[in-house]
């Protein structure tokens, strides 16, 4: 399963979704050696940004940034309005990479609704030692939401992610239902929340409730390094440093954090993507 599916109780006032990568959680990380603790850190990071994303309006992109003073110094997710996902993180190699990862540092999340839209990005700092934990004091914060997040990532296999949520100005009311709803859903286990069909999993973890599933939404992964990309990279280090790269290695080589790809450019070519009427022509 590669999707993310909206739900919403009908007899509360609270929403939530269900995320279930494999494929696509496996190309974000082909190129990559990461620790187990990172990999499942970055995975649990995928399976939040797809959730935050999938209750939003239609054309917005997500990014979820982290830096902290733990053995994870930096990890960034991006997700595009169609669920184009992608994600890195960099650790600090001779760290204790099984302990706390974050450490004291700040989250950061972009919503932008594109052209005509007002990009919004909220930060807080991280003081909880879990990324669910964190995101939850972000929407508590930011958006003054009470929400529960349910995340696990099974090494390369997969990933699984659960969102609860009190919609945007519930009765205080539902405060106690919220809590009993976040307590079963505490409970799920990784594996039926990785395995198990989204109806069936709802219908199993809130039996006596009655829930409208929405239809499920592919999510693929989506690199980005375009030709488009890298060149506007180029022209970013400027000519006076392209050329002093030259003078030293003969080229000039971009590694895409993300997909973890090396792309070399010789003399000629790497002048000729300086010029942008000539950059976007190439393939």
């Amino acid at each position: 399963m590669n999707e993310v599916s909206r739900f919403l109780f009908e007899d509360l006032q609270i929403r939530g979704a269900v995320v279930r990568l494999s494929d696509t959680w496996r190309q974000v990380i082909a190129r990559h050696d990461y620790p187990d603790a990172v990999l499942a850190l970055l995975g649990e990071a995928i399976a939040a940004t797809v959730l935050m994303q999938a209750g939003l309006k239609g054309g917005t992109r997500v990014s979820m940034q982290l830096q902290g003073d733990g053995p994870v110094g930096f990890l960034l997710t991006q997700i595009s309005d169609d669920l184009k996902v992608r994600g890195m993180a960099q650790w600090r190699p001779q760290s204790d990479v099984q302990g706390v990862l974050l450490g004291s540092g700040r989250m950061a999340v972009t919503l932008d609704p594109g052209e005509g839209g007002e990009r919004y990005q909220g930060i807080v700092p991280m003081e909880s030692t879990s990324l669910h934990g964190c995101l939850e004091d972000y929407f508590r914060q930011s958006e003054q939401l009470d929400t529960r997040l349910v995340l696990h990532t099974a090494g390369s296999d997969g990933l699984a992610g659960l969102l609860l949520q009190r919609l945007p100005g519930a009765d205080d009311a539902e405060q106690l239902p919220f809590a009993e709803i976040v307590a079963r859903a505490d409970a799920v286990s990784p594996e039926d929340l990785r395995s198990l069909p989204t109806d069936a999993l709802l219908q199993r973890v809130f039996p006596d409730q009655s829930i409208r599933l929405f239809k499920p939404r592919p999510v693929a992964h989506d690199c980005r390094c375009s030709p488009a990309h890298l060149a506007s990279v180029l022209r970013m280090l400027g000519a006076n440093e392209i050329e002093s790269i030259l003078d030293e290695r003969g080229e000039v080589e971009l590694t895409c954090e993300f997909c973890n790809r090396a792309f070399n450019y010789g003399p000629e070519l790497a002048r000729i993507l300086l010029d942008p009427a000539q950059a976007p022509t190439l393939h």
